[in-house]
């Protein structure tokens, strides 16, 4: 089995922030009650950057995604500390402006989304909608073309009702992976790619992964594959509304085959992110929840070369679960929000 290795830089991605640079997050002079963030973060290739001025409000579970045919990155939903949101918003490299348009999905957290190169539209896909209860897991498909959302695929079509499902742009497609009924319970680990109109297509076979949401979740340009490591399974001990299981597994789906990545790396991960590395050619996994008994949000980054992990310094971004992360077509990074509050 490799060595896991700690290193003190990796490429471009020794994530230090900009100290003293203008639009740099200043700490608050009193200490702050946890809970969902409101704060956006930009990678620039070299460092990572606080953002100042208007945007979002806080929350959590919300999509965010890079529209590729607009330059622009797209946010929309997630928690909030009013419930569930069905806002539209842009971040431009400057500024978040929030958009009007005639159509949108319902107020809902736990979806997901992506860029779709041949159609270039944004794609989004089910989550957890808001209603009078814990809210209702949807499998609607919309997308947006830059001006208004459009629905595209029934309620009842397939991959099915999920919630905290992946969506990622992989190459010239979109990939789906993942999800779940509810927090603990029907966990999902299949893979599916989206051909337009109403058209899914599930493009994996066994033996799958463990099924589970919120996973991080990479396109490893390097080997044309699919990385996925830790995100929320199965509490045997707990009931459906209960809390899942952080898990420690990674694998690779290739050319349709699941490929385990059996190598001691990050802790078990509930509600993370992955980033691609371009420089580096390696896969980032960054924020989550960690632990068991009193999960808590990390900050921590760790890298994947396709054979083995080495630990990265921690992020001078704060530490939190749920969060927003998205990049653009050079690779530069976009997160927003999350939340900061413990799970005991």
């Amino acid at each position: 089995m490799p060595p896991m290795t700690r290193v003190a830089s990796i490429a471009a991605l020794v994530l230090i922030v900009a100290c003293g640079s203008p639009g740099t997050a200043t700490p608050s002079s009193s200490p702050r009650v946890t809970g969902p963030l409101g704060d956006t973060w930009s990678w620039d290739g070299a460092a990572w950057h606080g953002v100042t001025g208007p945007g979002p409000s806080a929350r959590y579970g919300a999509a965010l995604a890079y529209d590729a045919a607009r330059h622009v990155f797209l946010l929309f939903g997630g928690q909030t500390a009013r419930g569930a949101s069905n806002e539209t918003w842009t971040w431009d490299g400057t500024r978040w402006a929030e958009r009007s348009p005639a159509h949108k999905p319902d107020a809902r957290r736990l979806t997901t989304m992506a860029y779709d190169p041949g159609q270039k539209v944004l794609v989004l896909y089910g989550g957890l909608v808001q209603n009078g209860a814990e809210g209702s897991p949807a499998s609607d498909t919309w997308t947006w073309d830059g001006n208004d959302w459009t629905e595209v695929a029934a309620t009842d079509a397939m991959p099915g009702q999920r919630i905290g499902a992946r969506l990622v742009t992989a190459g010239d497609q979109v990939i789906l992976f993942g999800g779940s009924l509810a927090p603990n319970s029907d966990f999902f680990a299949d893979a599916w790619t989206w051909k337009g109109s109403d058209h899914w297509v599930r493009i994996d076979g066994g033996p799958t992964p463990e099924g589970r949401l919120s996973a991080a979740v990479a396109w490893d340009e390097a080997d044309s594959s699919l990385f996925v490591y830790g995100g929320s399974g199965w509490n045997a001990a707990d009931g459906g509304g209960a809390l899942g299981r952080p898990l420690a597994s990674a694998w690779s789906l290739k050319d349709g085959a699941w490929i385990p990545d059996a190598f001691s790396g990050p802790p078990a991960l509930a509600d993370t992110n992955a980033l691609w590395d371009r420089n580096s050619q390696h896969v980032i996994v960054i924020f989550g929840m960690s632990g068991t008994s009193c999960p808590h949000p990390m900050n921590a980054a760790w890298s994947w070369d396709g054979a083995s992990w080495s630990q990265l310094p921690d992020l001078q971004v704060p530490p939190r679960w749920g969060a927003a992360v998205a990049q653009d077509e050079s690779g530069k990074a976009l997160v927003f929000g999350g939340s900061d509050e413990p799970g005991c």
